[in-house]
């Protein structure tokens, strides 16, 4: 199903889902986007391919628990009807093996459904670079310096580095904090400290971590047992 949002914008999205609730909720996100044009829907993984042949969008969004097929094949398949497709995959908490193989298979970013839609935005303004900057989400849907991840040969063995215990307590609660969807702003009211200490926790921990922006950072602190996310 696709869905004419504005003639005036620019992208062309698909979402790929079984999913209806999904399918829906994503749905209702994207259209906030003032650069989308149209939005399909695909709910049977099978018509993928073709539909995006016929539909020609710029960005596909894959969920990455299909129940009617193999993740990372479809993306192979997807990459090989236009090398300038952009796929982001939206994964969940515990799906690390799925995501790095929808990444090995050509998926070029990832978000976890978890996170907030401003993570969701700036990660399709990171890959669509060509979207015109008067269009971009104004500061109340920003992310900024949330932008999509490909783990890095630094990022992927960060063990190595012993940053977990390099991290000093004020750092481990800043980045608790970023973990819970708090802003720059709402970090320093909860730790009594000011919004540019909690910039200097940030600039600290993303050196310690290796990392160049929070997304980055929230993917990399999960995997290592830093951060929950969702809790109160």
């Amino acid at each position: 199903m696709a869905v004419q949002e504005s003639s005036a914008c620019a992208l062309r999205i698909t979402q790929i889902s079984n999913n209806p609730a999904l399918r829906s909720g994503l749905h209702m996100i994207l259209k906030e986007l003032p650069f989308v044009s149209e939005i399909t829907e695909v709910a049977v993984s099978s018509q993928a391919v073709e539909i995006v042949v016929r539909e020609k969008p710029q960005l596909v969004v894959v969920d990455l628990k299909l129940a009617d097929a193999d993740t990372s094949t479809l993306i192979r398949a997807l990459r090989a009807t236009a090398s300038d497709l952009r796929i982001l995959v939206l994964s969940g908490l515990n799906d690390e093996t799925l995501t790095r193989k929808a990444l090995a298979a050509g998926a070029e970013g990832v978000v976890f459904t978890i996170q907030p839609a401003a993570v969701l935005f700036a990660a399709i303004d990171s890959l669509c670079g060509d979207v015109p900057r008067s269009m971009a989400p104004g500061p109340a849907q920003s992310a900024a310096g949330l932008t999509s991840y490909r783990p890095s040969a630094r990022s992927t063995d960060l063990k190595r580095a012993g940053f977990i215990e390099s991290l000093t307590s004020r750092e481990r609660e800043v980045l608790q904090s970023l973990a819970k969807g708090f802003t720059n702003v709402e970090i320093a009211d909860r730790l009594c400290i000011s919004e540019t200490t909690v910039r200097h926790h940030f600039t600290a921990i993303f050196s310690k971590l290796h990392v160049s922006n929070r997304q980055q950072l929230l993917i990399a602190a999960h995997r290592q047992g830093l951060v929950e996310f969702g809790t109160s």
